[in-house]
């Protein structure tokens, strides 16, 4: 969790604003609509390695149509984008990303109070972070009620979805109020189930999350173009144990939590389980591919083992902020990570890799008016 605190937690990107909206906002207008749907074939087929570009809902309409532009016109294929509030600049988002060929991997952002029943407070984050809902609290009828509408939005404008991830980093506080923010921070946090305040909280959230997913497979079945999506668990946070203490938030290691989830029926509801891979560019090439192994050790290809891993973050800060801008470094870490992650991709472990993040002040690859150095050697074919 380096690099200006991983980017601001990586733009506050699904929690760090309040929900604007009680419910989603409706259809927008038919003629729309229809215009819409002439849209070019959707970009549906298989894509490796893609770029995350969340909260383009925040930007206005010439900000958003600038970076899908930036990235479609770098020879990107694919993109991850972030369904939050507001609903329809997210949705006008997947529109144009569609229209410029971009595959789409739609992220589900859970911090919306539409998903809850009403008079649900979150946890606090006591004032360190943004306080967040509890897995255990979404109701799986609000939530088919909120993503049906947004999925069916999404047909009528005529984009095919590469896959679904419903819920972020649901294994650590940040994006899980069933896990705990210690009263202060510099603490020991929990590493395991077993070091959980209220472990059956934590499972009960688990088991409510599969039900989440298995909501989404459904819904996704009931439109007619994104029936073949795959649906990806969230992704999970591979944040060290001292990062965790020193925020003093709990973080349960991505293969504990996805243990957990099996035993509720992952398997079962999931095309693949979703996982964040960030291995620093401080420590050794050693430590490095440890931390990658680690990170990726819940990947299979056997079906009767377990799923693939969709990599929908990982990156590689670089600070400097001068221009031109020199990326040689972080290239040749994101050279080699990107290697491993072909290496298992043969192998059937890994099905794509999303890199974070397209603009970010720290960890972005769109420096200098240009895709940089490191960003070709991560995103590019």
């Amino acid at each position: 969790m380096a690099g200006g605190a991983r980017e601001a937690m990586r733009r506050s990107r699904h929690a760090g604003r309040p929900a604007l909206l009680p419910r989603l906002i409706p259809f927008v207008a038919a003629s729309g609509l229809a215009a819409a749907a002439a849209l070019a074939a959707p970009a549906t087929a298989p894509t490796q390695f893609g770029v995350n570009r969340v909260n383009l809902a925040w930007l206005d309409a010439a900000g958003r149509e600038k970076v899908l532009d930036q990235i479609a016109q770098s020879g990107i294929r694919a993109v991850r984008l972030s369904l939050t509030n507001p609903m329809d600049a997210s949705i006008d988002a997947v529109r144009l990303a569609h229209q410029k060929g971009l595959a789409i991997l739609l992220e589900i952002s859970l911090n919306n109070a539409a998903l809850y029943p009403e008079g649900t407070k979150p946890r606090s984050g006591r004032g360190r972070i943004w306080d967040m809902y509890r897995l255990s609290d979404v109701s799986p009828e609000l939530f088919r009620a909120a993503l049906g509408d947004a999925l069916q939005r999404i047909d009528r404008l005529g984009v095919a979805l590469l896959a679904v991830e419903p819920g972020n980093e649901i294994n650590w506080g940040a994006y899980n109020g069933d896990l705990e923010i210690r009263p202060e921070a510099n603490t020991r946090t929990a590493r395991s189930l077993q070091d959980l305040a209220d472990p059956d909280a934590v499972a009960r959230g688990a088991a409510n999350y599969v039900q989440l997913l298995k909501v989404t497979r459904a819904e996704l079945a009931k439109t007619k173009l994104s029936a073949g999506a795959k649906v990806v668990s969230a992704g999970l946070s591979d944040i060290p144990p001292e990062h965790a203490d020193r925020r003093g938030i709990d973080s349960i290691d991505p293969a504990s939590f996805t243990a957990l989830m099996r035993e509720h029926g992952l398997d079962q509801a999931a095309d693949g389980y979703g996982i964040h891979v960030y291995p620093g560019g401080d420590g050794s090439p050693a430590a490095r591919e440890q931390h990658v192994e680690q990170a990726l050790s819940i990947c299979r290809s056997r079906p009767a083992e377990g799923k693939p891993c969709w990599v929908t973050e990982w990156g590689f800060a670089n600070t400097a902020k001068t221009c031109p801008a020199d990326d040689s470094r972080r290239e040749r870490l994101v050279k080699a990570t990107r290697e491993r992650f072909a290496d298992l991709m043969r192998a059937g472990r890994i099905a794509a890799a999303f890199y974070f993040d397209w603009d970010a002040t720290t960890y972005g690859i769109w420096r200098c008016g240009e895709l940089s150095s490191a960003g070709r050697a991560a995103v590019t074919p």
